[in-house]
């Protein structure tokens, strides 16, 4: 890492970082009816799920939002704050 990044407490960002960034969701989970989550890892065609903190698998976060998240921690650095996210849910055609 260079010593500017050092000097300025930026680190670069990669798709593991942002596993345990806490988040908050619009909707309770099922289970403890909390609204705090973090990212945890993805599995196969997925960047990353959504892990309540109790431990229940919330679903998988969307390609868009991960890359969003992703941008903005790379420009402006891991958030000290949960990020509110909002999911829509699946719909049936």
């Amino acid at each position: 890492m260079s010593a500017q990044l050092e000097m300025f407490g930026a680190v670069p960002v990669d798709d593991a970082s942002l596993v345990g960034l806490a988040i908050r969701l619009p909707e309770p989970c099922p289970r403890c009816s909390g609204h705090d989550a973090v990212i945890g890892a993805g599995r196969g065609p997925h960047k990353a799920s959504v892990m309540c903190v109790c431990g229940r698998h919330l679903g998988w976060m969307s390609l868009a939002t991960f890359n969003f998240i992703y941008a903005t921690v790379q420009q402006f650095g891991r958030p000290t704050e949960p990020i509110c996210v909002n999911r829509s849910r699946a719909t049936a055609d």
